[in-house]
């Protein structure tokens, strides 16, 4: 494997190429709706309604049920909060971690009326459900920079390339890949790294040499 120069202008439309590359990498940190990262402390909110009015009259209880229908939170008081109009309960990051489903009921009482409703939301490693498909993607992408690079020889955009990597190879090995953490990702990641450090320390080998 050598690596070469090439003329400035190619070299300039592929590192534009690779930038935009970048930009879809750090898109990574996107958070679903109603999914939060594991360990992380989840800030529950609703506005709720008795008789059609919101009010800070209304006294609101929830309970949480973990991934395997425990009680982690039995009956407690939710807070109003007058500037949002809502009640909020805020589940401490200690009983976030389990992964996958917790569901929670509120339940609202006023003089006239009571009402109980039942919610869900999802804890995944990285705070991410659903985007598969993207992490996919982007690794593909990631090593088809590098790939590039190294048919064309050429050490900018290898370094580039391998620059992706190692923005890749750390997310998944502390987050993951979407709703999946365990010894394949943590394999992959470090696979990954290995990589990386492997091409760009060639390439500056070769570039000082």
């Amino acid at each position: 494997m050598k690596f070469e120069t090439r003329n400035k202008k190619k070299k300039s439309r592929l590192s534009y190429s690779v930038f935009s590359l970048f930009i879809i990498v750090f898109l990574l940190s996107i958070v679903s709706a109603g999914t939060f990262k594991q360990w992380d402390a989840v800030e529950i909110r609703h506005p709720i309604r008795l008789d059609g009015a919101v009010s800070s009259t209304i006294l609101a209880n929830i309970t949480i049920k973990d991934p395997d229908n425990l009680v982690i939170v039995g009956s407690s008081p939710m807070t109003f909060d007058p500037a949002s109009e809502e009640h909020n309960f805020t589940l401490v990051g200690g009983n976030t971690g389990k992964l996958g489903t917790y569901t929670y009921s509120v339940t609202a009482s006023s003089a006239n009326q009571n009402l109980t409703k039942t919610f869900s939301l999802d804890i995944t490693p990285s705070g991410d459900k659903g985007l598969l498909g993207y992490y996919f993607l982007v690794i593909i992408l990631s090593y088809g920079v590098l790939g590039l690079g190294i048919y064309k020889s050429d050490i900018t955009i290898s370094m580039l390339g391998t620059f992706a990597l190692y923005f890749v190879g750390i997310w998944i090995l502390f987050n993951g890949i979407d709703v999946f953490k365990n010894f394949l990702t943590e394999g992959f990641a470090i696979l990954t790294l290995g990589v990386a450090f492997y091409v760009s320390a060639r390439a500056a080998h070769e570039y000082i040499v």
